[in-house]
């Protein structure tokens, strides 16, 4: 459910519809997503618990790279803006962007650290078990200077999400990625998308996730019992802050 909540106006607000109307032009505008990119191991089995599962197969994972990825399927053009390792793996994503017409100019390749990789299943309670292989993992590692700058200036769209705020130096590098598209006149697009394991603790996710919360001109909310702390948050801005909000 969209919800164009208490939409701003005047000086320095943007006119989100005339950007997203789909006139003329519309899937020739480029979505620059920026973030993770990651190999999930999901069981071969439904309803199972990660110690319960049999088997695993793996499958293309992170957020902002599924973004790029469904653009590109949608019509639309888009890049993603990230690091891999230098091993199988990353090779493997980085094929499966380009087989999907996803821009890859912006991907880079560690020789350090590994591609990152994820144990995810959805258990018969209804409930999400994950389990992250990131100590640190090569898109952690993505450095300011790495950054294709041209191509993030000619993106209509930069999109982003909150994992890569969780430790340095990739947390420096996405703000700078998002001063320099806002300053391009990009609309910003954020998918907080909460991965709680991944932060040191509750308190420092709600500080990570709006510290950057204001900045952004779409917000993607998914609301999840579990994080109830957070959801209330969530909801707190959403009825005080102003912008375009998505609800999942």
């Amino acid at each position: 459910m969209a919800d164009n909540h208490n939409p701003t106006s005047g000086a320095g607000s943007k006119d989100l519809s005339a950007s997203m109307d789909g006139g003329s032009g519309a899937y020739d505008r480029l979505v620059v997503c920026f973030g993770e990119m990651l190999i999930d191991f999901v069981p071969t089995v439904g309803g199972v618990s990660l110690a319960e599962a049999p088997a695993f197969k793996k499958a293309p994972g992170g957020a902002p790279a599924n973004v790029a990825v469904g653009i590109s399927r949608l019509g639309g053009s888009s890049a993603f803006v990230g690091k891999l390792g230098d091993d199988e793996f990353g090779y493997m994503l980085a094929n499966i962007l380009k087989e999907n017409n996803v821009d890859t100019s912006g991907v880079r390749y560690d020789s350090t650290a590994r591609t990152a990789l994820a144990f995810v299943t959805l258990r018969a309670d209804g409930e999400r078990e994950f389990l992250f292989f990131r100590h640190p993992s090569a898109d952690m590692l993505l450095c300011e200077s790495e950054l294709d700058k041209n191509l993030i200036k000619q993106g209509s769209i930069f999109h982003y999400g909150s994992i890569s705020l969780i430790a340095e130096p990739c947390r420096s590098t996405q703000l700078a990625a998002m001063n320099l598209a806002k300053e391009s006149g990009s609309i910003l697009s954020y998918d907080p998308n909460l991965r709680l394991p991944l932060w040191p603790s509750e308190e420092a996710a709600r500080e990570g996730i709006m510290s950057i919360w204001d900045q952004a001109d779409i917000i993607k909310v998914k609301f999840e019992t579990r994080y109830s702390c957070i959801q209330k948050m969530l909801l707190h801005w959403y009825r005080y802050s102003s912008g375009f909000f998505m609800f999942q």
